[in-house]
């Protein structure tokens, strides 16, 4: 049996409008990094670029990032992903990166948490604050 994979070293999680990832040379490139998102109108979905860099990986691992509600009833979850395995790491010295675009539903104003796991183990997490956005007055 192998020996199970050790926990990973998180080195940043943020948000954006969108991660680009060249051809060739595996270059991320964020744009727009955002901790806040305004809108007239509850729900409403988004178009989130997810990117988390991390150190200090041995084995085989199964990310998750999961979307989560912070409100006084408790933790809502609004979406999860799961991210394959792909080949087993065995230098702790290199860094992974996880970058990912989706469209995102948020049902009500408030906080929400994007908690990213590895091997069901929580690493950690950015935070993003849904505002409604006031019309102007005239």
């Amino acid at each position: 049996m192998a020996s199970p994979a050790n926990i990973p070293s998180l080195l940043a999680i943020l948000l954006c409008d969108r991660v680009i990832v060249e051809q060739g040379t595996g270059k991320k490139t964020l744009v727009g990094i955002f901790e806040d998102l305004w809108s007239a109108a509850e729900p409403t979905t988004a178009q989130i670029g997810f990117f988390a860099r991390m150190t200090d990986l041995e084995g085989q691992y199964v990310f998750a990032i999961k979307i989560v509600r912070i409100a006084a009833e408790g933790e809502i979850v609004v979406g999860d992903a799961k991210l394959g395995a792909g080949q087993p790491i065995t230098d702790r010295l290199l860094s992974l990166d996880i970058a990912v675009n989706a469209p995102v539903a948020f049902p009500n104003f408030g906080k929400y948490e994007f908690q990213l796991f590895a091997n069901d183990m929580y690493i950690g997490r950015a935070v993003l604050n849904f505002r409604k956005q006031e019309a102007p007055q005239p």
